[in-house]
């Protein structure tokens, strides 16, 4: 499913992949690449994977029920949003399993330019915003 993403400077194609059904991670991920891999470079295409895997994970993981990722190309990054129904904070969940492992939000915080929460109600939706890599390599000297 495809739409166009409101409030940003230019349009950009957003692509939906539904999580009701659980896609496995590597569904998951083939999926991402196919929707990114003629857009973005590999370092961004590596980050996006990264972020968004770690997203819907969390949402496997921490809720009953994982909605939507969407992704959003644009010419100054790329939009990665995971919805569920459960209006939890990632926060307020992190809290109640402080166990080895689940340092999902970490990894996002990370990589991300900027990342939050919307809650609804019916539910919330975590985003994150990745910059696009820049890939310019430096000629040798010497």
């Amino acid at each position: 499913m495809t739409g166009v993403a409101r409030g940003t400077e230019s349009t950009a194609q957003v692509s939906r992949l539904p999580l009701e059904a659980r896609p496995d991670r590597q569904d998951v991920r083939r999926w991402i690449r196919g929707v990114c891999a003629t857009r973005l470079d590999v370092h961004t295409l590596v980050d996006v994977l990264l972020v968004a895997t770690e997203l819907v994970d969390n949402a496997y993981r921490h809720t009953t029920c994982p909605l939507e990722l969407s992704l959003a190309c644009t010419d100054f990054g790329v939009m990665i949003e995971v919805s569920d129904g459960d209006k939890r904070h990632p926060a307020e969940m992190a809290d109640a399993n402080r166990t080895w492992g689940n340092r999902g939000i970490q990894v996002v915080t990370e990589l991300a330019t900027s990342w939050g929460v919307r809650v609804d109600g019916t539910g919330k939706t975590v985003w994150a915003l990745l910059p696009l890599v820049e890939t310019k390599v430096k000629p040798r000297s010497g």
